[in-house]
């Protein structure tokens, strides 16, 4: 999962893009970066690591402001899904040919890019944002130069989800889907520009509220007069993820056309009604979990009280890089007594992935005083590695693989209780025909590919 933006039009790009990514800043908190196109062709660049505020920030921005008449750009905010942590795959990443130039932004994963970067020959290139960035300029080379046409013949060559925004040297600006429509993207022709962003809050925050979602397998391209929308021949199932709605994507963004707080809401009704306890309040673990809260205390009638307060300085754990998740997990969180002493607490989360957090947070409601404490999950176990954008490679990693039972995994958390959402239940609240739910089915929708494959493909 990362951010990804997108702005060619009459106001300051430079300034839109980094408010864009700003707002997107929830979906990445390693690197950011920024690259522009002259409006005679050149591309510049800027990344940095940390968050927006810190990559973007100083000297190296400001010259960004000196190069001349800016036709557009591009922007990214970084959670590492493949190649490593704080490495080169910062975005966006600019490579050229016979004076042929492209920047790239993608958030998604390739799971198959070992295997593209041999099918291509790309000798030294790591990590599947670079992988994906030679392929398609490989591709747009042999097609004319033209990166509309590569990215119509992308979905043959790559196994995995992208939601990708891409800046030429004509220049142009160019925002896909895969067909699968893994990743959320929206656009706005607003104004005398056009935005593009992960998520629609971003636009609704900067007034380009008349956006529209990038539909899966969709290509729209921009060169600063006209608009053109094509789309990719390749066709398969539709599987939006759903653990943007989980947990991943804004409240108040929209994602297929669904609220994603509305999902949240209703995530906790259909939990209270599969796995339901007697409890003195319900105490969300801010933020994402605070929705499906809201919805299991109107079900279960049991009081809803704020006892855990956020750091918000310290960011996202669950993308946080792993040597520091243990970190964050301990100094994230304060917790208001008063709503804790002496009360049977239900404690209602999105999702347990690793575990981490829910144990420290768990063993933190004891220390202020209470009596018990029963964890309720808005998602089901999720047990199968993702290898469309998340972080998690190997089902070693997930606590629901590794314990054998649901007490078991109330044990290894030290909670008196657990219960989970079923699958069934999730795909009510969401509403949609289908989506992909792999993380916790293992039903993948690439044909023929089971997890084992899957993971021997991904992990070097």
């Amino acid at each position: 999962m990362c951010g990804i933006a997108g702005y060619a039009g009459s106001e300051n790009a430079i300034t839109t893009l980094v408010l864009l990514l700003l707002e997107l800043q929830h979906r990445g908190q390693e690197s950011a970066g920024i690259a522009i196109a002259t409006a005679d062709g050149r591309i510049h660049s800027i990344v940095g690591k940390g968050l927006v505020i810190e990559a973007l920030n100083g000297s190296e921005l400001s010259k960004l402001f000196e190069v001349g008449k800016v036709f557009g750009g591009i922007g990214h905010v970084r959670y590492a899904t493949s190649g490593g942590y704080m490495d080169s795959q910062a975005q966006p990443l600019v490579v050229s040919s016979n004076g042929y130039t492209i920047a790239v932004a993608f958030n998604g994963t390739i799971a198959n890019y070992i295997q593209l970067a041999k099918e291509f020959n790309l000798r030294g290139v790591g990590g599947d944002a670079t992988v994906l960035t030679h392929t398609l300029l490989r591709l747009a080379k042999e097609l004319g130069n033209d990166i509309v046409e590569a990215l119509k013949v992308l979905p043959s060559y790559v196994i995995g989800g992208y939601s990708i925004v891409i800046l030429t040297s004509e220049p142009r600006l160019i925002a896909a889907r895969d067909p699968y429509g893994f990743r959320p993207l929206a656009i706005a022709k607003h104004g005398n520009g056009l935005y593009i962003a992960s998520e629609t809050a971003a636009l609704d925050v900067l007034g380009a509220t008349d956006w529209r979602e990038v539909l899966p397998g969709e290509i729209v391209s921009y060169d600063g007069h006209s608009l053109e929308i094509t789309r990719t021949s390749i066709s398969t199932p539709i599987s939006p993820c759903i653990f943007e709605y989980v947990y991943f994507s804004r409240p108040d963004s929209i994602f297929n056309g669904v609220s994603v707080y509305v999902t949240r809401v209703r995530m906790g009704e259909e939990l209270a009604r599969v796995a339901p306890v007697s409890g003195d309040v319900v105490i969300p673990v801010p933020d994402s979990g605070r929705a499906a809260a809201i919805g299991f205390s109107r079900v279960s009638g049991i009081p809803l009280e704020e006892g855990i307060v956020v750091n918000k300085y310290v960011g996202r754990g669950f993308i946080a890089p792993p040597t520091i998740r243990d970190t964050i997990s301990k100094l994230k969180y304060g917790f208001v007594r008063g709503s804790i002493n002496m009360k049977k607490v239900v404690l209602v989360d999105d999702s347990i992935v690793r575990g981490t957090t829910m144990k420290s947070l768990v063993n933190k409601l004891r220390a202020f005083g209470a009596r018990e404490v029963h964890v309720r999950v808005a998602s089901s176990p999720f047990k199968y590695p993702c290898f469309m954008g998340i972080d998690i490679a190997s089902r070693a990693e997930l606590l629901a693989w590794r314990a054998a039972s649901i007490i078991d995994i109330a044990k290894s958390i030290e909670a008196d209780s657990v219960g989970y959402n079923t699958i069934e239940g999730l795909l009510k609240a969401v509403g949609l025909p289908l989506v992909c739910h792999a993380c916790f089915s293992g039903l993948y929708p690439f044909k023929g590919l089971t997890v084992d494959e899957l993971e021997k493909m991904f992990i070097r």
